[in-house]
């Protein structure tokens, strides 16, 4: 699909679904209500993130994503993360007014956190959305003294940006995204 410049929207590469060595990332649907609401209703899940949902909130909630999905051109990707039969969390990607950088965000029940999980999500991810005819960036925020986030954020590579208004912020763009590549050594 074209913009307004007439070059290919950027939600054109971003990945319907992906697979990586032990995970599925499928597209958010109206079936994934139930976990939907578990993660956004659960206090421990939205410690760092906001108030938990009750059941009415979390359903609206997945409402509005799946509209921003759906709409022309799409606002955001959300993906179902799965390892085997075993729903893990979301994944998000939502694209800024420019619609030339995202946030993304990721929300895993407490039996997916401390197993790479995250890691793995978004390194099969940042590749496929920063390039060529994708995004310039991709960005993040997490509370201040979120050592996890800030500890998943260094390990990919994120850059830290300027705090604001009690959130951390890390942005990974193009030109580091390349750069890390080609440093990375392959296994």
């Amino acid at each position: 699909m074209s913009g307004v410049t007439g070059r290919v929207d950027v939600s054109a590469v971003w990945p319907d679904m992906f697979t990586t060595a032990r995970l599925r990332a499928t597209p958010l649907c109206e079936a994934d209500g139930a976990l939907f609401a578990a993660l956004y209703g659960d206090a421990e899940t939205m410690a760092q993130v906001g108030a938990p949902l009750d059941v009415e909130a979390a359903g609206r909630a997945l409402s509005a994503a799946l509209r921003q999905m759906r709409s022309d051109p799409p606002r955001a990707r959300y993906w179902r993360l799965d390892d085997g039969p075993h729903a893990l969390g979301l994944l998000s990607l939502v694209i800024d007014a420019g619609r030339t950088t995202a946030e993304t965000g990721l929300l895993l029940g407490a039996g997916a956190r401390t197993r790479g999980i995250a890691c793995e999500a978004l390194a099969a991810l940042l590749p496929r959305v920063i390039c060529a005819g994708g995004l310039e960036a991709v960005w993040t925020r997490h509370r201040p003294g979120h050592a996890a986030a800030e500890g998943l954020m260094r390990s990919l590579g994120f850059a830290p940006l300027d705090a604001a208004a009690g959130w951390a912020r890390w942005q990974m763009g193009r030109a580091r995204l390349r750069a890390l590549a080609a440093t990375r050594i392959k296994v």
